[in-house]
């Protein structure tokens, strides 16, 4: 999305310095997980270790404030994928849903990615992700 034209997206930094082509052509051999030692019960086990990394960094430069907000934010994926979701009337309607806790200024603390009804959630969906994302902060 850098290299499109949209004002919203269109990074110039980004696309003087690298042609989309070769952005492709790394991302084609990108892998952050060993496809021989997955986690079975993690459906986004490839990019768990990703998620994880950049959880430890977003806490670790984090200015923690009393208020932090939590939402849903989706990440555009038009491929096939079985934790890819579908949200009528959004702007983005196609892609991965990830719970972010984030500060006021929109400062990301933690990304937990959603991988559907799987999750064994005894209480309300708001409430499990609420708990999950704080005890994820707190623990950090």
């Amino acid at each position: 999305m850098y290299w499109e034209s949209n004002e919203d997206t269109h990074n110039l930094l980004v696309a003087k310095s690298m042609r989309r082509n070769r952005f492709e052509e790394i991302l084609r051999y990108f892998h952050v997980a060993d496809n021989s030692n997955l986690a079975p019960g993690d459906k986004m086990a490839k990019v768990r270790p990703l998620f994880d990394m950049l959880n430890k960094k977003f806490l670790q430069y984090a200015v923690i404030e009393k208020d932090i907000s939590i939402d849903e934010s989706m990440i555009p994926y038009y491929g096939r994928h079985r934790c890819k979701q579908h949200i009528k009337g959004k702007p983005i309607r196609f892609g991965f849903k990830t719970w972010v806790a984030a500060l006021q200024l929109g400062y990301c603390l933690h990304a937990d990615l959603y991988q559907g009804k799987s999750e064994g959630v005894r209480t309300g969906l708001g409430q499990h992700v609420v708990s999950k994302l704080m005890t994820e902060i707190k623990a950090a």
